[in-house]
């Protein structure tokens, strides 16, 4: 009698000891972040081709038209939507 108690207070332990294992859910992983593109892919296809100009390749001629003065004290304007 005695062994068949020491036996059911053993497996008792034991089935609770198994039941409180303490495995809980695994934490959700963390996205990765997609990587930036660089910077002069943001702008369109054909500005990256622009602003990838060849070492040996002839500059462009500059005409006084082509320069707009920037003014830094100017008011801002609002541009058109």
């Amino acid at each position: 009698m005695k062994k068949i108690t020491m036996i059911l207070v053993v497996s008792g332990l034991m089935a609770g000891l198994a039941g409180c294992s303490g495995s809980s859910p695994a934490p959700t992983p963390s996205p990765t972040p997609t990587p930036t593109p660089a910077f002069e892919e943001q702008f369109g296809t054909g500005f990256s081709k622009a602003y990838k100009a060849a070492p040996e390749a002839v500059p462009a001629d500059v005409k006084a038209d082509d320069i707009v003065p920037v003014d830094p004290a100017a008011t801002p304007k609002v541009l058109p939507k």
